[in-house]
């Protein structure tokens, strides 16, 4: 084990660094209503196409998803459940011939989808979920709390979350035990973006609204290649948040930018009229 181990960590060393970037941010507690918002800016290269699906499982909760489709990393990028539960994701700094090493690991996301109702019960099971997860970065929300989850090879991770106050993550480990692992490289991109929406975050001194997180995500201070909107070597290719107030129903704002298209905003109220109504693809 301590051979496997030393290889992996030696793999990390020597292969070329490259994550897809993507930025991820949330609120809860007094400065959200007393709910909370979640948000995430999906960079890729403009190769493919994204959209909505709505997804009712065989068995479990009802998932409206962002998907991927037509590069070489298709699938589930951010979701939200029927009872609100919304979690996103963004590339661990790990390189990806390392990450996908691992036969026994696997995506996670629509396993929380379909499976939970709350945050509270996905961190009652952290160790079985995440342990099993390819590493990979992952921002959850609910009507309550955030949470920020990191993780590492060979079943490591770590747990930051917030009933009140802000988390915010790019692309390189934050926690200390995982960074002193796996950030051998810190990417420019990602220590500028980690930085920019950290003071984003620290200026507001109102209530956080739909309309402020958009206005974050579309920030360009940072030119093409750093900026939290990117247009260089790889672009901006979605913007998704979701709100979710102390009472009432969530909200979800996505705007898609495919390439070759305008860019497309959709605005969703998730009541029960919502997820009752025939399963749609394509917004």
């Amino acid at each position: 084990m301590r051979g496997r181990i030393l290889l992996l960590v030696w793999s990390v060393l020597l292969a070329p660094w490259s994550a897809w970037a993507c930025t991820l941010w949330a609120v809860a507690g007094t400065q959200a209503g007393g709910g909370t918002l979640i948000s995430k800016n999906r960079d890729w290269v403009p190769d493919h196409w994204q959209y909505l699906k709505k997804v009712s499982p065989k068995t479990g909760l009802k998932f409206l998803g962002l998907y991927a489709e037509g590069n070489n990393a298709p699938g589930l990028k951010a979701g939200v459940n029927e009872r609100g539960l919304s979690i996103v994701s963004a590339s661990s700094n790990i390189p990806r011939s390392v990450r996908e090493a691992q036969p026994d690991k696997h995506g996670i996301m629509v396993q929380v989808l379909s499976g939970y109702s709350t945050v509270r019960a996905v961190l009652d099971d952290a160790a079985l979920l995440f342990s099993k997860s390819r590493a990979n970065f992952f921002m959850l929300s609910d009507r309550r709390m955030v949470v920020q989850v990191e993780v590492g090879l060979d079943g490591t991770f770590s747990v930051k979350s917030r009933d009140s106050g802000s988390l915010a993550h790019t692309n390189h480990y934050l926690d200390p035990a995982l960074a002193a692992l796996y950030n051998q490289k810190i990417g420019t991109s990602s220590a500028t973006r980690l930085n920019r929406i950290q003071t984003l975050l620290g200026q507001q001194t109102e209530l956080y609204t739909l309309d402020q997180f958009s206005a974050f995500s579309h920030d360009q201070h940072d030119g093409a290649n750093n900026s939290l909107w990117r247009s260089g070597r790889e672009h901006t290719m979605a913007s998704w948040i979701v709100a979710v107030p102390a009472q009432g129903a969530p909200r979800l704002r996505v705007l898609l930018a495919n390439p070759g298209q305008q860019p497309s905003t959709h605005e969703l109220l998730l009541d029960d009229a919502f997820w009752q109504a025939t399963a749609k693809t394509g917004y």
